[in-house]
């Protein structure tokens, strides 16, 4: 497409907007992610010799379209929703107006970007709520697609509210929290009878640090083993961790082998495929869990694992003029013209650039000309927004069964561009549509 817009002098400027069509069942709201690294992505595209030389060898690509690539630098404008904002569905959460082919070129990388940290942000503010106050930690990485998913999964959970993870590399880029447990092969590894022995040489070796994984074996029989590497070692046992059976039963009765022992300041960390719902049944019932290891779930949002997020044309020059563009496809309608969107008490409004609407608009600056305009928050500030964006929330809404969507409705003005293009002659004519 590229080549055809430069062969063809297509080339002039053109707004396209991302947004998601519709929140995964069991959402009542989204949360944004990922806008740092789609900014970083932008400002550094640029095509290296080895992709260019990659491209000759195509037998596709004209040599003057391949050197056009060679100079290209994205040189356009974005505006966008900051991270960790909460927004309904069919809003633009950013938008490109750039040269036509810079624009073309980023769909891909910014859809990735930005549907995967929302996605699991999403997922992770849902986890985190039922929890009701008790850290939920981030054990996602063995279970994610692949490595690479890592940093922006702790990223994106860590923005939502988890306390931070276990993949130490997004400790050190990030300065995310870290921590981490045992497991069940480190217990093996003393064989059937070293269960003791085990505890015993990692209280030593991790003093006030150490969590006790008791359930290799026997839950009870591993917390009474766990009271017994403490007695013998003389090191306080700071935690356990439950990662199989029944959570509430077990916890129940670890909280009561060590409450016996004297060890009331120990806390208990479960485990073992939690997700929102799981863990609300657990808060429900009382279970004396202290704070909860999330992996699968969080780190590859299970029930929801994909995000229709899109990116459409929305308006184009053509002649000097900036020309609203509309979608007509069934179902996949699109809004024409470039977007504010209005926060309000009551829900979100989307209205035209320009348009005077009631409400605070959420869509600001970040980059003009190609460079960063805008002062990027820390990720602490992103987090810090999120939480107050949350606690903003009707219930109704934040609830984890049956939330009710945040609602968003379309202006009058965009209401009456969309009917003008759908049915252009009673525009013209005065007359009304339907």
């Amino acid at each position: 497409m590229a080549q055809s817009f430069w062969r063809h002098d297509r080339t002039g400027r053109v707004s396209f907007e991302l947004f998601v069509r519709t929140l995964p069942p069991h959402r009542g709201y989204l949360v944004t992610g990922g806008l740092e690294q789609a900014l970083a992505y932008l400002i550094g595209l640029r095509f290296t010799d080895g992709d260019l030389a990659y491209l000759r060898q195509q037998s596709l690509y004209q040599k003057g379209f391949i050197d056009h690539l060679a100079g290209l630098r994205f040189s356009g404008d974005v505006d966008a929703i900051p991270e960790g904002t909460v927004v309904g569905a069919n809003i633009p959460l950013l938008r490109v107006t750039a040269p036509r082919i810079e624009a073309t070129l980023v769909e891909s990388a910014l859809l990735a970007l930005i549907n995967h940290q929302t996605l699991i942000a999403s997922k992770t503010a849902r986890i985190v709520d039922a929890a009701a106050g008790r850290p939920v930690w981030d054990f996602s990485l063995r279970r994610l697609h692949g490595p690479d998913a890592a940093v922006p999964v702790a990223r994106a959970a860590y923005i939502a509210g988890a306390a931070g993870t276990s993949t130490v590399i997004a400790g050190r880029l990030l300065g995310i929290p870290t921590t981490g447990t045992m497991a069940h092969h480190y217990v093996l590894a003393f064989g059937p009878d070293g269960e003791q022995d085990a505890f015993e040489q990692f209280l030593l070796d991790y003093p006030g640090r150490a969590t006790l994984l008791v359930d290799t074996y026997d839950v009870d029989r591993g917390v009474t083993r766990a009271i017994a590497a403490s007695r013998a070692t003389g090191v306080p046992l700071a935690a356990v961790r439950l990662d199989s059976g029944d959570l509430i039963a077990c916890a129940r009765s670890a909280r009561a082998a060590l409450d016996a022992a004297g060890m009331t300041e120990t806390r208990i960390l479960a485990s073992n495929d939690l997700d929102e719902y799981r863990i609300a049944a657990a808060v429900v019932a009382g279970a004396p869990v202290d704070a909860f290891g999330v992996g699968t779930m969080l780190g590859t949002s299970a029930d929801a694992p994909v995000l229709p997020g899109v990116y459409k044309l929305v308006a184009q020059e053509i002649d000097g003029r900036v020309v609203p563009v509309m979608k007509f496809s069934p179902e996949k309608e699109t809004d024409p013209g470039t977007h504010q969107v209005f926060r309000t008490e009551a829900g979100d409004v989307l209205g035209l650039v320009g348009e005077r609407v009631e409400g605070r608009p959420l869509l600001v600056a970040v980059v003009r000309g190609g460079n960063v305009c805008a002062e990027l928050p820390s990720l602490d500030g992103i987090r810090e927004h999120c939480r107050a964006e949350r606690d903003a929330l009707p219930q109704e809404v934040r609830r984890i069964d049956d939330p009710r969507p945040w609602p968003v409705r379309r202006s009058r003005g965009l209401a009456a561009l969309r009917g003008g293009l759908r049915h252009p002659a009673a525009v013209a004519t005065g007359g009304t549509t339907p």
